[in-house]
């Protein structure tokens, strides 16, 4: 929990303020399977979880970045800012492939609120809210194009689990950092994930 704490401050220190408060503001969404008590079913909850961890797993020294919680695939990023317009250092965040929602508020629903995720090949997006300035609008579609044109990193979650959560609750100091999926594992479909 040390070197969290540390890396977050080199991270803070070295990046421009702006980054710094997207970070405080932003979360991974995670879905857990809670099996029904007859055993017949299972009910699907949605989980929140700070990404400070996957954020700075993103610009540490190793390969690779944090794919689970406790055991869960992340399943998306979600950041709360006055501007919805994803900026030059969330290309990190959508380059996992992983969708990335950004909102004004996410309690209410009179807010801009802009979900960005690739189709195929292509960064797609929905925006809902206050329609966007042209100046907007054209920044938008430039920035998706650019990241777009970047690609996204093909990675394999499959085999990686992280034990943040219960790290967390028994105030262990695991010394080790969190597995971490790398470019050079070959993308694999899970049987699981396919009956999704």
């Amino acid at each position: 929990m040390k070197k969290t704490w540390i890396g977050l401050a080199a991270i803070l220190m070295s990046a421009p303020a702006a980054w710094a408060d997207n970070v405080a503001h932003c979360e991974a969404l995670i879905m857990q399977a809670i099996p029904s008590e007859d055993g017949l079913g299972e009910a699907r909850i949605a989980s929140y979880r700070p990404a400070v961890d996957f954020l700075m797993s993103l610009y540490d020294e190793e390969e690779g970045h944090l794919a689970k919680i406790n055991g869960y695939p992340i399943r998306a990023i979600m950041c709360r800012r006055n501007d919805v317009i994803p900026s030059e250092s969330d290309y990190k965040i959508l380059e996992t492939g992983l969708p990335f929602v950004l909102s004004q508020n996410f309690d209410s629903s009179d807010t801009d609120s802009l979900t960005v995720y690739w189709k195929e090949d292509t960064l797609d997006y929905v925006y809902k809210g206050h329609p966007l300035s042209e100046e907007a609008q054209d920044t938008l579609e430039i920035r998706l194009a650019d990241f777009s044109a970047r690609g996204k990193v093909e990675l394999n979650v499959d085999d990686i689990d992280t034990n943040l959560d219960s790290e967390a609750q028994d105030g262990s100091d695991d010394s080790e950092s969190p597995e971490k999926i790398s470019e050079e594992e070959s993308p694999e479909e899970s049987s699981e994930e396919n009956k999704e």
